[in-house]
């Protein structure tokens, strides 16, 4: 259950007093008290479905705003497509190859036994005279980084992921008391993949949180430190749970179907096929009590089963194809939750005008990863596809001190640590393995770097690599047992956006493909900007 409004005012109030208390911030760095403030907003499954991308059927008015006074990438990645290892890789300015960490079973691989000279982005800010606070989901649910942070973080209630409204007790309660009513932190095998209630913003959590949010600015602007405030926000995440106004913004229509639903032609199944790292070890059965193939052979083997994150909640069908008026309500449903993630924004962005700390704050928005919605015949993430990699990104530095652009340089998410630092004039830890984006703040049109990254594995099967560069898209598969390359994928961004044909074996290739490896095997250092 959620905490009553009076309690929960009574945790914040409390952090509140924190802030103010001497000796619980950390000790100012030379000049701290004149850096820029940063926020940094962080959204979970976002792929770039948002205005200021050209998607003209979704409305996102706020980060849209946003937008349109600082920098759009329109070529960012990330570099490992699910939750946890992307975060961590943000968070540490380290790619997966050197957290060891590529998946959910592994996040544990991310410890400070493991690494002692690790410091973690809102830690590095620390130490230079920042304070740091964390709303919501910035690390992996559960697997927060208490040693980040100059107060505990705040990311919400234990599973809130699943957070459902019992509409059943909203019966007779007034609009604007349906805040008041607890929500459900609802058991997996009985959530709904979606749901639409009639309730204000705030009846759900990330409205809850931007409340609280907004609240601590005012103690924040009070303080003579400078401050690192991180807010994530769950949606669209599945459950797509939103207020029934933002479901209202698209009725149901054809037209809100995928127009690519077939896997790519010639592509191997271990491309598309993102259910094995959900499914049992071989021999078991799910919780269903249903067969999973972990490794199918064949295309016709592996349909059935692909996106199993989503079929895992209610609504969707557990095997078999996914019938078209399901697939138009979880379209609609993403979208819902895409603006009511915007709304949120939107909030934030004015309680920073508000309490008078937008001139001196930089913002930076960023997904974890991208999101597949039925394209490419999977959904969710989990795919070396460009609709799992590509992510939005915007930095948007104090009002005046960057001309607003668009920029096609190559970003990955990996990048975020030095990009801030640079922003709030830090030192760049030299372990880092980004590259700060502010040159491209600066000249958007500039070369850049000539590369990006994402792996993902998929256990007991190979692990895919993938490099993209400002033409082509290039995966390998590699065996985890022998360490062979089975299998490679290869598209031509210029005549197939999409990634609906693999041209890897197609004749006349081999050289652009011995290309392409040398480059994925020289790896991201070889491809930083000159």
């Amino acid at each position: 259950m959620s905490l009553k409004p009076s309690t929960r005012f009574f945790c914040y109030f409390s952090i509140s007093i924190l802030l103010l208390v001497p000796g619980t911030a950390s000790v100012f760095g030379q000049g701290a008290e004149s850096r820029p403030n940063v926020l940094m907003i962080a959204l979970d499954d976002l792929r770039p479905m948002l205005g200021c991308y050209g998607d003209e059927r979704i409305q996102t008015p706020n980060i849209d705003r946003l937008a349109a006074r600082g920098t759009v990438f329109e070529q960012a990645y990330c570099q490992s497509p699910q939750c946890g290892p992307s975060r961590v890789s943000l968070m540490t300015g380290w790619r997966p190859e050197t957290t060891k960490t590529y998946s959910l079973r592994d996040h544990f691989n991310f410890s400070r036994e493991k690494h002692p000279d690790l410091v973690t982005l809102p830690e590095h800010f620390m130490k230079h005279g920042y304070h740091a606070l964390s709303f919501g989901k910035i690390y992996h649910d559960g697997r927060d980084d208490p040693a980040s942070w100059s107060v505990p973080p705040q990311p919400g209630r234990d599973g809130e992921m699943l957070e459902i409204v019992d509409e059943a007790a909203l019966a007779g309660v007034p609009f604007e008391k349906r805040n008041e009513v607890p929500t459900i932190i609802a058991d997996r095998e009985a959530c709904p993949a979606w749901q639409s209630p009639e309730v204000p913003d705030d009846a759900l959590f990330a409205g809850r949180m931007t409340n609280d949010v907004t609240r601590l600015l005012t103690t924040l602007k009070e303080k003579n430190q400078p401050f690192f405030l991180a807010v994530g926000y769950r949606r669209p995440h599945l459950p797509f749970v939103a207020p029934k106004k933002y479901f209202d913004l698209y009725p149901p229509s054809r037209d809100l179907l995928p127009t690519q639903t077939d896997p790519p032609k010639d592509a191997p199944v271990i491309g598309f096929y993102s259910t094995n790292n959900y499914a049992p070890a071989p021999g078991k059965k799910s919780r269903w009590g249903k067969p999973i193939p972990v490794t199918p052979a064949t295309f016709e083997e592996a349909l059935p089963w692909s996106g199993f994150e989503l079929r895992s909640y209610q609504k969707v069908p557990l095997e078999g194809p996914i019938p078209e008026e399901t697939v138009i309500e979880l379209r609609r449903a993403y979208m819902a939750c895409v603006t009511y993630a915007d709304a949120q924004v939107g909030r934030l962005l004015d309680a920073l005008e508000a309490e008078g700390l937008a001139e001196n704050t930089v913002i930076l928005l960023w997904a974890d990863h991208g999101y597949h919605l039925g394209e490419l015949a999977t959904w969710t993430k989990m795919t070396n596809y460009e609709w799992a990699a590509r992510v939005p990104l915007i930095v948007a530095g104090q009002p005046g001190r960057f001309q607003p652009s668009r920029s096609k340089a190559l970003a990955e998410l990996v990048d975020v640590y030095p990009t801030l630092c640079d922003l709030a004039g830090l030192p760049i830890p030299e372990t880092l393995e980004g590259s700060s984006l502010v040159p491209v703040l600066e000249k958007p049109e500039r070369e850049w770097k000539t590369a990006a990254f994402t792996e993902y594995p998929r256990k007991l099967w190979g692990h895919g690599r993938a490099i993209r560069t400002s033409r082509y898209r290039y995966v390998e598969w590699e065996s985890e047992e022998s360490g062979e390359i089975f299998a490679t994928e290869l598209y031509d961004h210029e005549s197939d956006p999409g990634e609906t044909v693999n041209i890897a074996e197609h004749e006349g290739n081999a050289e652009l493909i011995q290309k392409l490896s040398q480059e994925l095997k020289a790896g991201w250092k070889a491809h930083l900007p000159k």
